[in-house]
């Protein structure tokens, strides 16, 4: 099959800057240059890095290039925002689409799978008669979202990152197909044969029980909630948090009002807050293992929890909210669930008190089978057979 795939037009893919939907993409597209299943051709922004990616020598995969980051391609993008002020997504995303359709629609294609993108398949669908699959990786179709019902109309299916995705688009009530693919964790870098972190080079003691939060540093993330746990156990010296991650990936920034307010409180624990700042992915495994317990404490509707995932790869209890598909990333592990509508501070704080005192009842955790990429990647593609297409 020849199936174009339509990235999210702001990171590029190979994953040479990162980013989570990007690095599944590389995965099943690894899978399939291995198992050579389909002729695939992936419509990417550019980054000069690419080019010096081992994926660049595929015989099954290819890849096009849209540069949106020069001056130029910035003008053009904004004039287009002018003379098209109300499309579905931000005028940079749509010049992005735009300039992939002029080179996607000179090729012939089975099918077009969009990355996180839905709301590019009103105007594909309107110029080319080609099946689209969304692959969904954030809650963005939902009965919330005025226009959802317009997106369900144009895509002949969805592939969803969790149950509680699947769910949001279904609940909108429009007859759709809509099966779920797990997110997969490279288990190999994800392990605790790690390269290890000494504790005294962040300044804990060997002794110390860790707490760990790795992802954005946001308030829907609830990292103000975590530290104020951490406060409330201020009288157990040996508990320490180590806060790992920025604002914005790897273009975070080291001062915002937000960031500020929360090293403020880290002051008034004396020793108890440590940051690392934004962390690139490959050293992420390093810090986890220093930990003792991970904690998820978003209050958001998290499509699926990457770092809950990569917690329990690492061997870690965690403790989460019961917040969108958080939990189906716990099913079988030691955890602990907490009511995001309740008391945070205080629940996490019991709930790591719980752990402490009973540890070795928590110790054990692994990574889930449907959570490894080789079955992320082999699902992926059974999921489009699954279509008929």
């Amino acid at each position: 099959m020849k199936i174009a795939i339509l990235t999210s037009g702001i990171l590029p893919v190979p994953a040479v800057q990162g980013g989570a939907a990007e690095n599944l993409i590389d995965f099943y597209l690894a899978y399939n240059e291995q198992h050579q299943l389909h002729d695939i051709t992936v419509f990417s922004v550019y980054h000069p890095n690419v080019r010096k990616s081992y994926a660049m020598k595929s015989t099954s995969n290819h890849y096009v290039y849209i540069k949106t980051h020069s001056v130029l391609a910035r003008l053009k993008a904004k004039f287009y925002g002018k003379l098209h002020p109300n499309e579905y997504y931000h005028y940079q995303l749509e010049y992005f689409f735009e300039q992939a359709y002029k080179k996607l629609k000179k090729q012939y294609y089975d099918l077009v799978i969009l990355e996180n993108r839905p709301g590019f398949s009103i105007k594909l669908k309107e110029r080319l008669n080609i099946p689209i699959i969304s692959h969904i990786h954030t809650d963005i179709v939902n009965a919330e979202l005025p226009r959802s019902p317009e997106v369900i109309k144009n895509n002949d299916g969805f592939i969803c990152v969790s149950q509680y995705i699947k769910s949001r688009i279904l609940e909108i009530g429009f007859p759709t197909k809509a099966v779920v693919v797990y997110n997969g964790l490279d288990e190999k870098k994800f392990s605790i044969e790690c390269s290890p972190i000494s504790r005294k080079h962040i300044g804990f003691n060997d002794d110390d029980f860790v707490i760990i939060y790795t992802g954005r540093i946001v308030p829907a993330k609830g990292v103000k909630e975590l530290i104020q746990a951490t406060g409330l156990l201020q009288d157990k010296s040996d508990i320490k948090l180590l806060i790992v991650g920025g604002d914005n990936y790897a273009d975070s920034v080291s001062s915002n009002p937000y960031l500020d307010e929360l090293h403020k409180m880290a002051q008034q624990l004396q020793g108890k807050v440590f940051f690392t700042g934004f962390v690139p992915y490959e050293n992420l495994p390093a810090y986890l293992k220093l930990a003792n317990v991970a904690v998820m404490p978003s209050q958001i509707n998290e499509a699926l929890g990457m770092s809950s995932i990569e917690a329990t790869a690492m061997g870690l209890p965690v403790i989460a909210t019961n917040d969108g598909g958080l939990p189906e990333t716990l099913t079988g592990q030691k955890h602990i669930i907490i009511n995001k509508t309740g008391n945070i501070p205080l629940q996490i704080a019991e709930a790591i008190l719980q752990i402490r005192e009973h540890y070795d009842d928590y110790t054990g955790n692994h990574i889930n089978l449907q959570f490894t990429k080789e079955e992320y990647a082999k699902s992926f593609f059974k999921a489009i057979e699954g279509y008929g297409i």
